[in-house]
């Protein structure tokens, strides 16, 4: 069995395809997987779905930085605490969450960024859950922020795209590590696959995104394990059983 940590099956380009999405996930045993929302709407569309297929989808629940400009944090908190409490069992994780220097944009608004990140976080030690972190050009900030805490959430830096030395420091306080499709086209990026210890790495796809030239979806996770296999010198079957019971470690599957 294969677990996809990542992917956001509420997309619209999933809407009248589905079934088969899940359907050729499980031919490529992809068995399980978590759509992480990345604001309110898409954390109950996730939430929806783990409901609809119990056992298969899971929810994460989060806001992502991207959105930080479109909400009220204090009301949004109390949302997220109320969904958090009115699914217990069916959400899994708080994220997508982080922080995001991609643009000049979000460079301007890091502080309030970081403040969404911060409030996120304390809600998922409150409800003692794992996070799913987004950090895209700004790793130095989410670091920042989860020293700040009064201890450190567990959880997966998803999509590592930063440098060794990032991934050293993301290592050291503990958290889980997954790489994208960003490992078949950035030499730079699956130097790093190699030097994730056995029971810190997970897979995902962060479906639909990260994939040239089709709509990614879960069953590439399977694809995404052979690669990652043959960048540590292993077997599938060995990177099929190290990454499961990761994430079955990590999220209580």
């Amino acid at each position: 069995m294969l677990i996809d940590t990542h992917a956001h099956l509420w997309w619209d380009s999933y809407k009248d395809d589905l079934d088969q999405v899940l359907a050729r996930a499980k031919e490529a045993r992809v068995e399980k997987i978590i759509a992480p929302g990345t604001d309110m709407v898409s954390s109950r569309k996730a939430v929806e779905l783990a409901r609809k297929y119990p056992g298969v989808i899971y929810a994460s629940v989060g806001v992502h930085p991207e959105e930080v400009a479109k909400i009220d944090l204090r009301f949004m908190i109390q949302d997220l605490r109320n969904m958090v409490t009115e699914n217990k069992g069916v959400i899994v994780a708080t994220g997508e969450i982080g922080t995001d220097a991609s643009t000049e944009e979000l460079k301007n608004c890091m502080s309030q960024q970081k403040e969404l990140f911060r409030e996120q976080c304390l809600l998922a030690l409150e409800f003692e859950l794992p996070v799913i972190i987004h950090t895209r050009e700004s790793l130095n900030e989410a670091l920042e922020v989860l020293d700040s805490l009064p201890n450190m959430p567990r959880g997966q830096f998803h999509c590592f795209s930063h440098d060794e030395v990032g991934l050293k420091e993301v290592l050291a306080r503990g958290f889980y590590v997954s790489f994208c499709g960003n490992i078949t086209w950035s030499k730079r990026v699956a130097k790093l696959v190699a030097l994730v210890p056995d029971d810190r790495l997970l897979l995902e796809t962060d479906s639909p995104f990260m994939w040239a030239g089709a709509r990614n979806e879960p069953t590439n996770v399977a694809i995404l394990g052979e690669k990652i296999a043959e960048l540590r010198g292993i077997s599938d079957r060995e990177i099929e059983e190290i990454t499961t019971k990761n994430a079955n470690t990590l999220y209580k599957l």
